[in-house]
């Protein structure tokens, strides 16, 4: 292994995190760096295709966290842009990024990396797709791991069509259909939201309490923005104010037919989503407790005899994390 500027370092990926790497590497003098990136331009999970695909990203995505929070300190957010960008403008900013600080002179795109094996000194040799080795002093993994989705098991047989949100990209198939959406995150919040705009009816099964809260607090600052302009409070008073705030804004959520968190408002991750709890007071989003079991095209809920008839079931759940799937020891 090279302890000097001639190391030559590999990266995975080119999407947010890929460029990032690159660009700070290159700025301490490391520029021996290749990027290896699978798809034909920057962006990683941002880069939207109606096909399904690496990306988990659909035709209207626009961010869970605000402009002044999401962009590089070092690399403004264009002014025009709205508190929370589209996939189209992100996508957008993340390519100028690597164009303005010479990344994307680094980048080989449609290269696939299949393996990375450790070798002698401590170095690397990494395995492409066409079979060929390349090897490196330094190792950066950032491929991500959105692509790859996680499904759940359920006793029972479903005989309507059963998706991961992960292959939601519009909501044409849709049109008129029952749709189930599970989990509590923001995927599922989304995919509800999204379908119940052209559904027949759409529910939405949750095993637990979330906090869904909405982007936009007190003052009409970005949800994320107004928590930044709170950290000076001690933490124990800053929970009781959050806490006091969500309850002024959003109320009890057994009002929207959801189950009360057991949790307090930051201990787990939080749901953001302004639109659902509108869906669900409209009657437009149905709210439903977790799933027992399946039967033919019925869902069988816990804790209370409820049942219901469904075309489509879309799980709005989380993916492997497969960030080390190359690495071959």
């Amino acid at each position: 292994m090279i302890h000097s500027t001639t190391a030559r370092v590999c990266v995975i990926g080119a999407g947010c995190s890929g460029i990032t790497a690159v660009k700070n590497l290159l700025q301490v003098g490391l520029t021996n760096v290749v990027c290896y990136e699978k798809g034909n331009q920057i962006g990683g999970n941002w880069v939207y295709s109606p096909q399904i695909g690496h990306s988990s990203v659909f035709s209207s995505t626009h961010i869970i966290s605000s402009k002044n929070l999401s962009q590089f300190a070092d690399y403004p957010m264009p002014a025009d842009y709205p508190d929370y960008p589209s996939h189209k403008q992100l996508l957008t900013y993340f390519q100028n990024y690597a164009h303005h600080f010479g990344v994307d002179k680094h980048i080989r795109f449609n290269t696939s990396v299949v393996s990375a094996q450790p070798i002698n000194n401590n170095r690397w040799q990494i395995r492409l797709a066409d079979n060929s080795t390349e090897e490196f002093d330094y190792l950066l993994v950032a491929s991500g791991h959105h692509w790859n989705p996680r499904m759940p098991h359920y006793p029972g047989n479903f005989e309507g069509q059963l998706l991961h949100s992960h292959e939601f990209k519009t909501t044409e198939p849709f049109k008129d259909q029952r749709v189930l959406v599970i989990g509590g995150g923001n995927s599922a919040c989304d995919c509800a939201v999204e379908t119940s705009r052209v559904s027949s009816f759409t529910a939405i099964s949750m095993r637990r309490g979330y906090y869904i809260v909405p982007k936009f607090m007190l003052g009409g600052l970005p949800t994320d923005v107004l928590n930044q302009r709170m950290l000076w409070v001690p933490e124990w008073l800053r929970g009781k104010l959050q806490k006091i705030a969500y309850h002024l804004i959003v109320g009890d959520l057994a009002q929207y037919g959801l189950q009360r968190p057991k949790h307090s408002l930051l201990e787990a991750h939080t749901t953001l989503n302004s639109e659902l709890l509108y869906m669900l007071r409209h009657g437009k989003v149905a709210a439903r407790r977790d799933i027992a079991r399946f039967e033919v095209k019925l869902c069988i809920y816990r804790w209370y005899c409820r049942t219901i008839r469904c075309y489509y079931c879309r799980y709005g759940l989380s993916n492997y994390v497969s960030v080390f799937r190359y690495l071959a020891y």
